[in-house]
Formats: structure tokens, sequence, C-alpha cells
């Protein structure tokens, strides 16, 4: 893993080594978050830890924490307000590969929209309703053009 700096927004960590053999996977995620923070008004300070594990970890990560015992591609654990980092972003392999699959895009593209997804989470972002919906989904989609990953709310 390359190393991070001081001013980088967010440290990825590859839990499951299925997640390393993605050329370009780290590189991607990192530009991904950098584009989906310039974006914010005021993003929490700190470095965010997206972490790339498995479906069995994210289950277990989902049925501690929200009470769904299953997995899910990308759960967002904002920390406290008291800290000075915005919090950690896990991705479960099994998932985003085979969402990647069923929509005919590259999994590093899929693993950066769903980076994006859960920063904007660590920053207070949600949907909830569907004004907050789009708000979101319009953020993503313009953090993700700037990186050159097409619309995912628009694929045919």
């Amino acid at each position: 893993m390359d190393a991070i700096v001081a001013d980088d927004p967010a440290e990825c960590v590859i839990e499951d080594d299925r997640w390393a053999a993605a050329e370009g996977l780290e590189p991607r995620c990192l530009a991904a978050v950098s584009a989906a923070l310039s974006r914010l008004d005021a993003p929490r300070p700190g470095a965010a830890a997206v972490l790339f594990t498995s479906d069995a970890a994210v289950q277990a990560l989902n049925a501690r924490w929200r009470g769904k015992d299953r997995p899910t591609n990308v759960l967002s654990f904002p920390a406290p307000a008291t800290e000075d980092y915005p919090g950690d972003v896990a991705l479960a392999y099994e998932t985003c590969e085979r969402e990647a699959r069923e929509k005919g895009v590259a999994l590093i593209d899929h693993a950066a929209h769903l980076t994006v997804h859960g920063v904007l989470h660590l920053n207070g972002l949600d949907h909830q309703d569907e004004a907050s919906a789009e708000a979101m989904e319009a953020i993503e989609t313009a953090a993700l053009a700037e990186i050159g990953i097409a619309d995912p709310y628009r694929q045919v």
C-alpha cells in the first residue's frame, strides 16, 4: 500500500486479498474521496479509513451496529463529533464485485462510487427522503464525473 501523507483525505486498508487484485483500486478510491470532499462546504477534518473487506466481515459489522444480519455493499461509521477524523467506511468484496458485474462496470469504478457514497454519509449527508437523496446523488455524480466515471444512476 502506498504511504499516506498528512493531507490525504483517506487511508485505504485492504483486509481481503481479493481486493488487492483490482488494479488501480487505491488511487481510484482516494481520488473519489478527494472529489467528494471538494464538493462539501465544510467536510469533517482528518482522514477517513476505507476498509476493503469481505461480505462476512461487513455482515458481522452490519449485525453488530445496525441489527441487520446480512452483508451490504458499503457501511459508514461516522466518528463522534469530538473526534478529529470523519469516521470509517467498509466495502464488501463479494457484494461489490457482483453489483459491478451486473451493472457492467469496472469493480474499481463501482468501489469508487460506493466510497464517495460512504464518505458523504460520514459528512452528514443522507438519503432518507426524496430531496436529500437527489442532493446526495447529485454530489456523487459530480464527484465521479471529475474522475472520469459515468453517472451510476443513469446507466442502461
